[in-house]
């Protein structure tokens, strides 16, 4: 990637090219939102009136201000160059402290730090590094600097503000305020931030570089779409092995279905045409457009979809009532999706200069049906909703035909350069992180070598089914309507595999849908999904056609191993969730998917695209990585805000971001260009062993820390020397994920480059030594020595290839397909 130097900084900067894309960084940090966003739909659902839907929303502006100020900043730098990745992931975990304070926001917790207070310190503290580190990047450039030093000021007029409610909230101060007039303070705050950032030019450059721009805020617009499938999910609660009913499962499909349709309307038009209204326009006028049109307008897309949680959250949660859904759970289903079609007319009408007739239908569509949806049950009620939101995608194709593709054919210049991950993807892989977080639940819930095996299993299931669709969009590649149609319906099953994760191997109850069978049927139409959607690629291709007839028949077995380890036990009466025989099965199972690598013919699959390859694998890592972090993030949701959630809370940022620098700074990187200068059969063969089979040990080793870092704060104010299960489990799953990940990407390195690198064997080792040395000691003070000793490696390593570095750096040769 081409890019300039900042001037005086040097060795320390490193500017954003025009061509630039989003870094995996950036991608990291806002997976870390993700949790933000999660936590005050949480907040907002425990006290859902409009006191909370208010204050819930008020939350909201202040993160997306704090999310801004980091996109503008990113807009300008590289964080993943020089000394960037260093302060940004210090700056991530004030952001994540700030996302698990966000539960005290308001009120404050007994027996631990005053929780508002430590909010509004995390909020002013996010906000102040990103402006520090603008106003050391821009201290050679005059014009620059006193704009950052402005910027300052709508920060220096909020922070009395919110302080004032943080002390008000947690009753530092003795003064009885009105709850409204408290959230009247912080609406004051939150108007000077925004008003201040425009009057004071803060939220303004001198140009930007478009494609990081809109691929920037693209992947937020996906983060709160993620957020929002999420919810949906962990509507029965994280780990619930309440009952799986047919109520459920359609209104799971109908919820997937109206986000769908939603993430369609503005992926498949709007994303794109503003990208070539950027391009048209430059300097002052560019930056005002993109201020306009992503800064402020993207504000009621996102809080239009948080919304939309909230609402999906409580009518998911009541399906099986028959009673309408109350009066603002109601407002919060139909009024997020109508906010968010607000946000897209405007967002339309500022880049495009058109009225958009779809949100507009949509507008009136939705109005009309609130009062029919008020005297039906949820299910009903949500049933309408994913039929008039389906009415704007069958309008596109029909009444307003000749106008869409009018607009298509405008847009397919910037349509055919995405040349990384596609949004269809990143969508269906936002998916994966409720799925991995309740495979973390499954094990915790379970903390044996039973419960262990039982959650890799799964794991391995989930990884099967998240590689079979990383094949196929790697042989599709067109943002076709119906490759769009195959991931939403892929999602949808996936998202009912993660809420049956809980009860995959056991059901306790014996009321609604079988556990192991809704799991091992859904998994299966995921495969038949697969299968009959790469036929369709294949057309024209007869050997690609059969290697998949070849590849039907593991899958085929695999399946019925899944169906019969559901119903077997149970025929023959060996019930309970410690079966061996249904353990037998599955491990059978994933034996059988796994070795049809050794039936089929892998040079004949070809890999088009040597980055998108490597990005695809490497988004699944970050996918890991991030829930981690929300694992962590949770497992302290219900404990007051201590001094030791803190220090645990920053020590889980130190040790994922350690994780992080592991694969992304160099190992990524030589991976991606040892799969580019392959050719052919080789390529393919070299991505099969690589990515398809060694990646999935990384993900597993990521999954055990994410369990570990979540027990561990769990117990933190548990006192050393209790020997219990639980403590036990942590402190293996924390040591002994780091070591699983260490063997993973030392094997891919092998693989890759020909080599082992004996720092990391040395370090394996070190941690190795370190399990039974540790083990007695209290979690917090085993996780901080993890950490230091990762830490002190990692630097060594840094010195040893900051050659090796500087070389794969340079620029990849852009790639014409084999």
């Amino acid at each position: 990637m081409a890019s300039g130097r900042s001037r005086g900084l040097s060795d320390r900067f490193q500017m954003v090219a025009e061509s630039g894309g989003v870094t995996r960084l950036e991608l990291f940090l806002d997976l870390v939102f993700v949790y933000a966003f999660l936590n005050v739909t949480t907040l907002a659902t425990i006290s859902f009136d409009l006191f909370g839907i208010v204050r819930g929303l008020l939350l909201l502006a202040l993160l997306w201000w704090c999310w801004v100020s980091y996109a503008w900043l990113s807009n300008s730098i590289r964080l993943d160059r020089g000394i960037m990745p260093v302060v940004t992931f210090g700056l991530i975990a004030i952001i994540f402290v700030l996302g698990v304070a966000i539960q005290e926001a308001y009120v404050d917790r007994p027996g631990g730090l005053p929780g508002p207070l430590v909010f509004v310190l995390g909020y002013l503290a996010a906000r102040a590094g990103a402006l520090m580190v603008a106003t050391v990047y821009a201290r050679s450039d005059p014009v620059s600097r006193r704009r950052i030093r402005r910027g300052w000021l709508p920060l220096f007029g909020a922070a009395p503000l919110l302080l004032l409610t943080a002390l008000l909230a947690g009753r530092l101060i003795d003064v009885e305020i009105h709850p409204w007039a408290r959230l009247g303070l912080l609406l004051l705050a939150v108007l000077i931030e925004y008003g201040g950032g425009v009057l004071t030019g803060v939220v303004n450059a001198r140009d930007i570089p478009v494609r990081h721009w809109v691929e920037r805020h693209s992947l937020i617009v996906m983060v709160a779409f993620g957020e929002t499938i999420i919810s949906v999910g962990v509507s029965r609660g994280i780990g619930s092995t309440e009952p799986i009913t047919w109520p459920l499962v359609v209104a799971i499909l109908l919820s997937v279905s109206v986000v769908g349709v939603l993430w369609w309307t503005y992926f498949d038009l709007a994303r794109f045409a503003a990208e070539l209204a950027l391009e048209r326009v430059s300097g002052a006028a560019r930056v005002r457009l993109a201020r306009h049109a992503y800064t402020f307008l993207h504000l009621p897309i996102i809080g239009g979809l948080i919304l939309l949680s909230f609402g999906l959250k409580k009518a998911v949660g009541v399906v099986g009532e028959p009673a309408p859904l109350p009066g603002l759970s109601l407002l919060a289903l139909y009024g997020g999706v109508i906010l968010y079609l607000v946000g897209l007319l405007a967002f339309e009408g500022r880049t495009m200069h058109i009225v958009g007739r779809g949100p507009l239908l949509g507008l009136v569509l939705l109005a009309l049906g609130i009062p029919v949806a008020a005297q039906v049950p949820a299910l009903a009620a949500l049933a309408i909703l994913a039929g008039l939101v389906a009415v704007l995608v069958l309008a596109d194709r029909t009444v307003f035909r000749g106008r869409h593709q009018v607009l298509h054919r405008e847009i397919q210049p910037a349509v055919q350069r995405v040349v990384g991950v596609a949004p269809k993807e990143l969508f269906f892989d936002l998916v994966f992180v409720y799925a991995f977080i309740q495979v973390t639940s499954l094990m915790a819930a379970d903390p044996t070598w039973h419960g262990l095996v039982r959650g890799l299993a799964a794991l391995a299931v989930l990884w099967w089914a998240w590689n079979a669709f990383a094949w196929l969009s790697s042989a599709l590649r067109a943002e076709e309507s119906r490759a769009r149609l195959i991931f939403v319906a892929v999602a949808a099953n996936i998202l009912i595999i993660a809420v049956a994760i809980p009860v995959a191997f056991y059901d306790p109850s014996r009321v609604g849908l079988y556990g192991p069978l809704v799991f091992a049927t859904c998994y299966g139409v995921v495969r038949l999904l697969h299968l009959g959607s790469f036929w369709v690629v294949a057309r024209g291709n007869p050997d690609l056609q059969r290697q998949l007839l070849l590849l039907a028949l593991p899958a085929g077995l695999a399946i019925l191993l899944l169906l019969s380890a559901a119903l077997l036990p149970e025929l023959v009466g060996v019930r309970g969730p410690y079966s061996p025989l249904r353990i037998a099965l599955w491990l059978a199972a994933v034996a059988v998917d796994y070795s049809s690598r050794y039936l089929v013919n892998v040079r004949r699959w070809r890999i088009s695209s040597a980055s998108h390859w490597a990005e695809r694998y490497g988004l699944i890592i970050i996918v890991a990585l991030g829930e981690a972090m929300i694992s962590t993030g949770r497992a302290v949701a219900d404990q007051p805000i201590s001094a030791l959630v803190v220090v645990g809370a920053i020590l889980g940022t130190a040790l994922v971001a350690t994780l992080w620098w592991v694969y992304f700074d160099v190992d990524a990187i030589a991976g991606e260009r040892a799969v580019e200068t392959a050719t052919g059969g080789d390529r393919s063969r070299l991505a099969a062993d690589a990515y398809t089979f060694l990646h999935p040990v990384m993900v597993a080793g990521v999954v055990l820390v994410a369990l570990g870092l979540g027990q561990t704060l769990t117990l933190v104010h548990q006192r050393p020397g209790l020997e219990t299960g639980l403590a036990a489990l942590a402190h293996l799953a924390l040591y002994g994920g780091v070591i699983l990940y260490l063997i993973g990407d030392q094997a891919f390195w092998w693989r890759t480059q020909r080599g082992i690198r004996r720092i990391r064997g040395i370090t394996t080792l070190v941690f190795v030594a370190l399990v039974p040395l540790t083990a007695p000691w209290a979690g917090l003070v085993s996780l901080a020595v993890l950490v230091a000793v990762s830490i002190i490696f990692l630097i060594v390593e840094a010195v040893r290839t900051a050659q090796l570095r500087r070389v794969l750096r340079e620029p990849l040769v852009s790639e014409a397909g084999p």
